[in-house]
């Protein structure tokens, strides 16, 4: 999982803090914004507690953009929250509003995207979602091209689910089905070149946001599918999947 929404149409927008009022004011900003932009759908959703948050994410809701209020009293703060969303998603674009100052650093720590005083929301937000939008659309737009004599196709990344040897050839599978290449796997993984993708064995690319889990000797990936991984990747393969899960590669 990579933080991007398997919509690729709408930008997909989480809200979390434990003010209602203080949710509707940054849901008002972001809609406000988008009527300036008919052309750009979206959807915001507001939480009060980050463990709704997390149940939405744990049940295959992805969100593109989340706007974390730091110092929320009666759950995790924002800082602990962005931790767990890390932990599930490689790349969220984070943005912390608060009135702590203070806390900015910490909040670093975590890769968060800006972070806007809530006294100045009316006045910053606007130009946040300017960037962190174009953020969003370069990360979404990473695309691996197949190209054959018959056909041209240009596959996201996010989309793709495994790659496998077939002879002469690659077999790619992918959310909307499969394509056919003549290459090696060391070709491909070379046009990949990104830390998402892993080697299972010799005859198996695996991006590592379709994971669900390591049993054993198998990975579980999202589509119900299991791969078997090799002896001599096994221990290479088991870190750095977790390392993935932790945001540490």
């Amino acid at each position: 999982m990579f933080g991007l929404s398997v919509d690729d149409m709408a930008y997909l927008i989480a809200i979390v803090d434990d003010e209602k009022e203080e949710g509707e004011l940054i849901k008002g900003l972001v809609q406000n914004y988008f009527a300036e932009y008919p052309d750009k759908p979206y959807e915001v959703s507001i939480y009060q507690e980050g463990g709704q948050l997390m149940e939405e994410l744990a049940g295959q809701r992805y969100f593109d953009l989340y706007f974390l209020d730091v110092e929320m009293e009666r759950q995790e703060n924002g800082i602990e929250l962005a931790h767990r969303i890390r932990s599930l998603y490689q790349e969220p674009v984070i943005v912390y509003v608060t009135n702590h100052l203070e806390c900015a650093p910490e909040a670093f720590e975590v890769n968060a995207y800006r972070f806007i005083p809530k006294r100045m929301l009316t006045e910053k937000l606007s130009d946040v979602l300017d960037h962190a939008l174009a953020v969003i659309d370069q990360i979404d737009q990473r695309a691996y091209v197949v190209d054959t004599p018959d056909c041209a196709e240009r596959i996201l990344y996010k989309n793709i689910v495994r790659i496998e040897k077939d002879g002469k050839y690659i077999n790619l599978y992918h959310r909307n089905g499969t394509c056919r290449e003549r290459k090696t796997l060391t070709e491909v993984m070379s046009a990949l070149a990104s830390a998402e993708f892993i080697y299972v064995d010799k005859s198996y690319i695996v991006n590592l946001r379709q994971i669900e889990s390591i049993q054993k000797d198998k990975l579980v990936l999202k589509d119900g599918s299991m791969l078997r991984i090799s002896r001599p990747r096994y221990r290479k393969v088991r870190e750095q999947l977790i390392a993935y899960w932790r945001r540490e590669i």
